[in-house]
């Protein structure tokens, strides 16, 4: 079942396009963007492309896991809601 969940909402390349325009939305979202951009560029010069691509694969990996816990925590809320409410 958690599979299928991840395939229908993780995985989805509409959600993912859709969460993507709504980031885009967001005040201050470009700032936060350039500035992680140019610190990456930093740390890429100074760690050396494998060192720096090995590093944030395994991060990306690492916060994935958290991304997935609070998604899965707004399920369950919405899931106590709708029940709440006799939806």
């Amino acid at each position: 079942m958690q599979e299928l969940f991840a395939k229908l909402f993780w995985e989805n390349e509409e959600i993912l396009e859709q969460a993507a325009r709504l980031r885009e939305t967001m005040p201050g979202f470009f700032e936060v963007q350039q500035a992680y951009d140019a610190l990456s560029e930093q740390l890429r010069e100074a760690a050396g492309r494998d060192l720096y691509d090995k590093y944030f694969t395994q991060l990306i990996r690492y916060t994935n896991y958290e991304v997935q816990a609070y998604y899965s925590l707004g399920l369950g809320l919405r899931e106590d809601i709708t029940k709440a409410l006799g939806v």
